[in-house]
């Protein structure tokens, strides 16, 4: 298993992950868990054969119970976009 594979797993089953790391890993850990996003044939395969569009990769920092942004930690979540259809 790839480094990042594992994060990326977590977020296409569960919809969602949170990662507390180092701030300045950040920039990197979006990058390869983009790229694992992208690596992900199976999964490319299973949205193009629903014709449906691919859930957009949204990264953020979690916040807290107060309302404070927690600036070492990363939130992963898959957002799927609606159509026009679905309404």
């Amino acid at each position: 298993m790839r480094k990042y594979e594992a994060i990326w797993h977590k977020i296409k089953t569960t919809g969602s992950c949170t990662l507390v790391a180092n701030p300045a890993l950040h920039k990197r850990i979006k990058k390869a868990v983009t790229k694992e996003k992208w690596r992900d044939v199976s999964y490319k395969v299973q949205h193009d054969l629903a014709e449906k569009e691919q859930p957009h990769l949204d990264i953020s920092h979690p916040v807290d119970e107060h309302g404070k942004v927690i600036k070492n930690a990363l939130l992963f979540t898959l957002i799927t976009p609606i159509s026009i259809g679905d309404l």
